[in-house]
């Protein structure tokens, strides 16, 4: 199945963010957005289908213009199965105009046994751009007795910020690969999420606040990057204690913005 989505938020003729320009096609869905108190714009975006097999192609672009303000997240986990042969491929495209809002907050990522995944991000900022991107990654149905037993989890990724890229990223984890195996020797069913942050002004305070969060069941790393921007990773023993780290660190990066946590569900 080949699908996927294109939404552009930007001022309506009132000044409200919303979505002024839409495209959705199968498996994906998205639900009716609203607006937080502050004028935030909520879309849920959403795999109508059980998820991702092989052969399956998503391909989504997001765009916030001058003056929008976006979240984009998803009210389940994603999950990818198995594929006795082929891959299954996410692509996304991102960009954020100056004067523009986007946080990107998926739920948690699970291929399944036996599931060959690929993903490529691509993420561009004006100069101006406000963003917040997490990605949290679960090594399969570990209730089940299947974590580290899918087949490959490919991913790529860019950022670039007023024209100049700022990171980049290429790896693809196997369940024997030295890096799994590395991970697996601390945390057999480890989980790990990586965030950006970009458009304010990240004090050092911020970041030794974010470091603080640092424990010997979830290990957290922060790091500047050559702009307004910071990278943060995290690697914990299951998906719960990485679930608690992340929103305090969410909170933080919301207070470096200046703005309030946004709620997840319609008032």
């Amino acid at each position: 199945m080949k699908g996927g989505c294109h939404l552009v938020c930007g001022p309506d003729s009132a000044g409200r963010s919303a979505l002024v320009g839409q495209y959705v096609s199968a498996p994906l869905h998205i639900s009716k957005p609203w607006r937080e108190e502050g004028g935030l714009l909520i879309v849920n975006v959403i795999n109508s289908t059980a998820g991702l097999f092989a052969g399956d192609v998503i391909e989504s672009t997001f765009e916030v213009r001058t003056g929008g303000q976006m979240l984009v997240t998803s009210p389940s986990a994603s999950r990818a199965y198995r594929m006795p042969s082929g891959q299954a491929a996410v692509r996304q495209s991102i960009r954020v105009s100056e004067g523009g809002w986007l946080e990107m907050l998926p739920s948690f990522f699970i291929p399944h046994a036996g599931s060959d995944y690929f993903q490529e991000t691509s993420v561009h900022l004006e100069s101006a751009a406000r963003f917040l991107w997490f990605e949290t990654f679960v090594p399969g149905r570990v209730a089940h007795g299947e974590a580290w037993q899918f087949t490959r989890f490919e991913s790529r990724f860019h950022l670039s910020h007023g024209g100049r890229a700022i990171a980049r990223e290429t790896y693809s984890l196997t369940p024997h690969c030295p890096s799994v195996q590395a991970l697996r020797e601390q945390f057999p069913s480890g989980c790990h999420a990586a965030c950006y942050a970009a458009g304010a002004d990240f004090p050092d305070g911020l970041l030794a606040a974010v470091s603080m969060l640092h424990q010997p069941d979830c290990w957290i790393g922060c790091t500047r990057l050559d702009a307004p921007a910071i990278a943060i990773r995290l690697v914990a023993a299951d998906n719960i204690r990485l679930s608690r780290a992340l929103v305090k660190i969410r909170a933080l990066l919301h207070g470096a913005f200046e703005r309030p946590v946004p709620s997840l569900r319609r008032a």
